[in-house]
């Protein structure tokens, strides 16, 4: 019995690590939110840009803990093809991601994921999760929890350079 068990973990485990580190190409869902300011976003706005999509809420440690380090990229490449978007989910209120908003500066477009239409669309269920968009909308890769960004800066210039 032990060992079915351990099979199991391991099997999920692997396929876990599969679906996070190999690259999927495919197109970015269809998805629709309003930003915080009322403004719908579409995934038509990530055609032409380098998009980084991070799934978040404010109350989440892990989130609020690499946070900084998203803000960082969103200004490291500031004028460059590329943007950051945050989608809040709604594990907390919409008053408490306005807060957290202004009380950090977010530098990037924030959307609320009211009913997690984008987060089902893009299969998110653990967070912070983040996905990095091609030029194209076509998904390169998805990060389940802190992504390493020294490795996340060189796929970002890579697509970038594409």
């Amino acid at each position: 019995m032990k060992k079915i068990l351990t099979l199991l973990i391991v099997a999920t485990i692997g396929a876990l690590l599969a679906f996070v580190l190999i690259p999927s190409n495919k197109a970015a869902p269809d998805f629709a939110l309003p930003d915080l300011q009322g403004k719908t976003i579409t995934n038509a706005d990530l055609k032409g840009k380098v998009t980084l999509i991070n799934f978040w809420f404010p109350s989440c440690p892990g989130c609020v803990s690499e946070m900084p380090k998203i803000i960082k990229t969103a200004q490291d490449y500031q004028g460059k093809n590329f943007q950051v978007l945050g989608i809040a989910q709604p594990i907390d209120p919409i008053e408490s991601v306005h807060q957290y908003v202004k009380e950090y500066g977010l530098p990037f477009t924030v959307m609320y994921d009211a009913d997690k239409t984008a987060a089902k669309a893009f299969g998110t269920q653990v967070y912070p999760t983040s996905v990095l968009i091609d030029k194209n909308g076509n998904i390169l890769k998805t990060y389940v929890g802190e992504p390493n960004f020294s490795q996340l800066y060189q796929e970002i210039d890579q697509a970038l350079a594409q």
